[in-house]
């Protein structure tokens, strides 16, 4: 799966002045570990987001990036364990989707009850 690139986090680093390098030797971090991380390769933890703030000396929420959620269907198997008509849907939402579908749709029931 790909994350997205982490963009506030790369340019508060680049503001503070800190090479990716430089920055993932001050958060105890591997710079190609970290690289990962900010390209949007591998996803970021709670606690990775607390210590790159700590260490930019920014808020969390200053360079906090979610994630999409991700719904994965699979079905690649019959009941032999066989491959056969192997699929994969994925759906990347961002995190707000379903809550700004809900909120269409109770506008649409409002404008319906009231005809």
């Amino acid at each position: 799966m790909t994350f997205i690139p982490k963009e506030r986090l790369k340019n508060v680093r680049i503001q503070r002045g800190y090479k990716q390098s430089e920055f993932a030797e001050r958060v105890a971090m591997d710079q190609s570990q970290y690289s990962r991380r900010e390209t949007g390769k591998v996803a970021i933890t709670d606690d990775e987001w607390e210590r790159f703030a700590a260490a930019l000396g920014v808020e969390k929420e200053e360079i906090v990036e979610t994630e999409p959620r991700v719904i994965n269907i699979v079905n690649n198997s019959n009941n032999k364990g066989n491959s056969i008509n192997a699929f994969e849907i994925t759906i990347k939402a961002p995190s707000n989707f379903f809550q700004d579908l809900n909120n269409k749709l109770d506008f649409l029931i409002q404008k319906i009850e009231s005809k």
